[in-house]
């Protein structure tokens, strides 16, 4: 396992004066840094014959092949890579996404945000390599029960959901951030807990934080805690949430609704694991693991403007996707047998179960709020039913989903005015000449002025 002061770093970069300052950091910091490269077919070239332990990529290399089509062939030979770029629009993003960096700056960055974003890439590579090989080891498990002892309080054994709990089990003893993303109500909170419980931390605290529900005015100091006298009101010294989460898990819940500021001074947390209280001079120091989760599509909220992409890579170390209830109807059944149970016992009405009929009706039905949907159907249900057994379950008037219309093909025009626009505003609204969009999408100008007229896009001045 390379050290990460000692480790090998490959620097794939085609601006020399922005090679030569990546360069400079590294060796000041103790890396090693052993070339740059200034093309995918140079890099691929010095990977092969000095083996390093990770490569630094910026996306837009000049060429036929970029960083992404680097960041790919990387990906398969299971080298460890993190991309440096100036563009965060969502197609560059989505493509960078599907080639599992383990890290993304934007230029311009800090030298501190470099260094620490190397160091964690490094021992990210190294904690997913111990798990795989640990993986390969180890026996795996071959009948429900080994399942079952890990998560006996879980219900699901549809496919999508067995997959969810062996990401958990994999992610679980690790000591790294992990993201979980899901429509609401599909049991993230649920799924943090387990993690927290399979984890080395588990006998330290688990606090939990609804960033939705956080007030503007005093979310910093929920977070992060204050001194007495540090504004109107504070009438006493207060922990915040990184501090009670001490030695345990702080869970983010909703982060994407958290604002820019506060975002910035999360990454600060994150990055340099300290906090700076109100009120007080000096800095704090942290310990806790990270669990953050959403149910909004975090790409799309970075290529709006609303979420910054440092931190969307820098929370998105391992991300789980918890299926919708939709696409785990196998395990239906089970949950609202579950939650008969539950409530019956809880409303002292005692039931033997739902019919055929009542099992049919919630397995056609939608659940656009998921697993919480189904439970509040059936708490209801249970204290409206007269009889021992439930025949007749009311559901809300929405599509089954058998009955759900499919999308149509996205729009390749929708798409490239997109893409357009996200170029001019750049350029500030230049076309052509040095520096102009013309250049930036390898097109001639009166190509792009027909493109633009083509494509409807509004006059420059509109747009920049």
């Amino acid at each position: 396992m390379p050290n990460a002061m000692k480790a090998n770093i490959l620097i794939v970069e085609d601006e020399f004066v922005e090679a030569e300052r990546v360069r400079a950091i590294l060796e000041q910091d103790g890396y090693r840094v052993t070339g740059i490269a200034r093309s995918v077919n140079m890099a691929l070239e010095m990977v092969a014959r000095e083996k390093p332990s990770l490569v630094i990529v910026d996306i837009l290399l000049k060429g036929s092949l970029t960083g992404i089509h680097l960041g790919r062939m990387l990906r398969n030979q299971g080298m460890a890579f993190i991309y440096l770029s100036d563009n965060s629009h969502r197609d560059t993003l989505e493509m960078a996404k599907a080639t599992e960096p383990y890290g993304f700056l934007v230029k311009p960055f800090r030298e501190k945000d470099l260094l620490v974003t190397l160091e964690f890439a490094i021992y990210l590579h190294n904690q997913r390599t111990n798990l795989k090989s640990s993986q390969t080891q180890a026996t795996p498990p071959t009948h429900p029960k080994a399942t079952t002892d890990l998560f006996d309080n879980i219900i699901g054994k549809s496919p999508a959901f067995r997959s969810v709990l062996q990401d958990v089990q994999m992610v679980a003893p690790a000591d790294t951030s992990v993201l979980l993303l899901g429509e609401t109500g599909t049991g993230k909170e649920v799924i943090a807990e387990m993690i927290h419980r399979l984890s080395q931390r588990k006998d330290g605290p688990m606090v939990k934080v609804n960033c939705a529900a956080m007030p503007p005015t005093r979310i910093e100091s929920l977070l992060f805690g204050h001194e007495q006298g540090a504004f109107t009101g504070a009438v006493q010294r207060r922990r915040g949430k990184f501090e009670q989460a001490d030695k345990g898990t702080l869970f983010l819940d909703e982060i994407g609704e958290m604002s820019l500021d506060m975002q910035v001074k999360l990454l600060r947390v994150l990055q340099d694991k300290e906090i700076d209280i109100l009120g007080c001079e000096k800095t704090i120091r942290v310990n806790c693991r990270i669990v953050a989760a959403t149910n909004r599509d975090l790409a799309t909220e970075v290529t709006a403007g609303r979420f910054r992409l440092d931190l969307y890579y820098r929370l998105n170390v391992f991300p789980v996707t918890l299926p919708a209830l939709r696409h785990r109807t196998d395990d239906i059944p089970a949950l609202a047998t579950h939650f008969v149970e539950l409530y019956s016992k809880k409303l002292g009405k005692p039931m033997t179960g739902l019919s055929p009929a009542a099992m049919a009706d919630l397995q056609g039905y939608t659940w656009p709020g998921n697993i919480r949907e189904l439970e509040h159907i059936i708490e209801r249900t249970v204290l409206l039913n007269g009889e021992d057994t439930i025949r007749r379950i009311v559901l809300p008037n929405i599509l089954r989903r058998d009955e759900i219309p499919k999308p149509g093909p996205s729009s390749m025009e929708d798409l490239e005015r997109d893409h357009i626009i996200d170029v001019l505003r750049r350029c500030k609204g230049k076309i052509a000449g040095k520096g102009g969009a013309a250049e930036h999408l390898k097109m001639h100008a009166s190509t792009l002025n027909s493109r633009i007229k083509k494509l409807g896009i509004q006059k420059l001045k509109q747009i920049c």
